[in-house]
């Protein structure tokens, strides 16, 4: 899809070089602009301001909208074919997606290519004035509210795993983990499935239809547990101490008092705290039977949380 040119469209301003695009967006807005500031590096891309607010994202590493309401099912891809242009009104008065809908993939998908535009590094930046996002949407957001949330998005990445080693290059599957059993999310399962050692985690995302951003913070967490890697570099396992879930030999008879295992903070596994030199070192919070941040999403009911408690109580 092609931005909107609305107006006479101009070059101004220009951005000292060095200027970074957070800097070159914080400014734009303070002066209430209305255009596209393109930023060219790796990956790039190019963000919409409409009187100083964000109003579209695009980016090379990031699915656009129709890529994800195509994915989904909710706009079949012939639609497009024959869609105006700033197809927003069109898509919901031909009862493709509602109002609310429309503005919500735009605003995910926004938040989700401004991660990798404003993150581009060394980057050389234009802005052209009274140009405005092909899609047509109404909802905006602050310069502000956009930085803190990639600012938001980076912390997250780092505290999942600290090397970005597979952040933007192809992932495959580790052959031998090491680990007896996973259990995954439907997106980590995707990325193992579809994890070729030629496919980024950002072209994985185009493929699947889903944030790039979701697929890259979930391409660290497989790689924290050592279940993907980039092709020639070794599966990162920091270590830490981590209990076989099913043993392949017979385990040692317990000592007559043991001290009960202590959950990860953060995770769902648990983390055995007597030592054992047998132990294989694992990633931070994963043990042998790994369950991956994620992959459970559902609480437990009030039903469920009632007959546990009755069950306590009746123990007493």
């Amino acid at each position: 899809m092609n931005a909107v040119t609305t107006g006479s469209p101009g070059k101004q301003p220009r951005f000292p070089l060095g200027t970074s695009p957070i800097d070159a967006l914080g400014e734009l807005a303070a002066q209430g602009a209305t255009g596209a500031l393109t930023v060219h590096g790796e990956p790039g891309g190019v963000v919409f301001l409409r009187d100083g607010l964000v109003n579209g994202c695009e980016s090379p590493a990031a699915p656009s909208v129709d890529r994800l309401l195509t994915a989904c099912g909710k706009v079949e891809e012939r639609v497009w074919e024959t869609i105006p242009s700033r197809p927003a009104r069109a898509l919901v008065e031909g009862g493709h997606v509602t109002a609310a809908e429309i503005e919500l993939c735009a605003l995910q998908a926004l938040y989700d290519a401004a991660f990798f535009v404003l993150g581009t590094a060394g980057a050389e930046l234009r802005f052209d004035e009274g140009i405005e996002h092909w899609l047509g949407a109404e909802g905006t957001v602050t310069a502000d509210q956009v930085c803190d949330h990639v600012a938001r998005q980076r912390r997250m990445l780092d505290e999942v795993h600290p090397s970005d080693a597979t952040d933007l290059a192809p992932v495959v599957p580790v052959p031998r983990p090491g680990l007896d059993r996973v259990l995954l999310s439907g997106l980590q399962w995707e990325i193992v499935l579809h994890a070729d050692g030629q496919r980024t985690p950002q072209e994985l995302a185009g493929l699947l239809g889903r944030s790039a951003y979701a697929v890259t913070l979930d391409v660290r967490r497989l790689a924290a547990a050592g279940l993907v890697a980039a092709p020639g570099t070794p599966a990162q396992a920091p270590p830490v101490r981590a209990v076989a879930a099913v043993p392949h030999e017979p385990p040692p008879e317990p000592p007559p008092k043991e001290t009960l295992p202590q959950r990860v903070p953060g995770t769902f596994t648990f983390e055995e705290p007597a030592p054992s030199a047998a132990r294989r070192e694992l990633p931070a919070g994963v043990s042998a039977l790994a369950v991956l941040p994620g992959a459970i999403d559902k609480s437990p009911d009030d039903s469920l949380l009632k007959r546990i408690r009755a069950a306590l109580m009746a123990l007493r």
